[in-house]
């Protein structure tokens, strides 16, 4: 961009210009969070079917967990909210806003010959670029990882999340202690040859292929 005269209009200008990739970078950032926050939700909701644990909670009663202070798992959010710090950085390196002051032999500043303009980086760019690239492979070679299914996948369908949730009438406060998914005795007699599998504090079995649940 060309110089310009130094005024309230010009600054306010380049400096929306300059900053403009930030806002793509925010949002490179929400679709980032989101495909891990896909990833994180469907393993630990996996490992419900392996692992007797306590249900995630804003608050947590009994022997129930409290949420991710970041949303994400530690080992994750650390290092994508780094990533993110370092990818804006860089961006503010490689677009920015030069100030020209003239003065006159005096050193008094003549502001009328001021001028402005949005200076570039080209190494900043570059660096942006194979941050970008290592996040985006990073990214793909996680996604391409896959786990053995202990419980049918759900995602955030809430009908198939509460089909998971009828465990034995009897059996009280499940939600307070620490539950695993799988088959359970208590409701198998109601429904005849059809078994049933649901989270539950006390112990189930792990289902046998071929065999019908309700």
């Amino acid at each position: 961009m060309g110089e310009q005269k130094f005024d309230g209009n010009t600054t306010s200008r380049l400096a929306f210009i300059a900053n403009s990739p930030q806002l793509l970078l925010s949002i490179i950032y929400l679709y980032y969070n989101n495909m891990f926050t896909s990833m994180a939700l469907a393993y630990e909701w996996n490992q419900l079917g392996n692992d007797r644990k306590g249900l995630r909670v804003t608050k947590p009663r009994g022997q129930q967990r409290e949420t991710y202070f970041l949303q994400l798992p530690l080992r994750i959010s650390i290092p994508l909210n780094s990533l993110s710090g370092l990818l804006h950085w860089l961006a503010s390196q490689m677009l920015f806003v030069v100030r020209l002051d003239r003065r006159d032999r005096n050193g008094v500043l003549d502001i009328r010959s001021s001028v402005a303009a949005c200076g570039f980086s080209s190494s900043a760019f570059v660096a942006l670029v194979v941050v970008l690239l290592a996040l985006s492979l990073i990214t793909t070679l996680l996604g391409f990882r896959s786990f053995e299914s202990h419980i049918p996948f759900a995602g955030s369908c809430s009908w198939v999340i509460s089909a998971a949730c009828h465990p034995d009438p009897n059996e009280v406060g499940v939600a307070l202690g620490k539950v695993k998914w799988g088959s359970i005795s208590g409701r198998a007699s109601s429904c005849g040859a059809t078994g049933h599998c649901s989270f539950s504090s006390s112990s189930v079995r792990k289902p046998i292929v071929g065999k019908v649940y309700a």
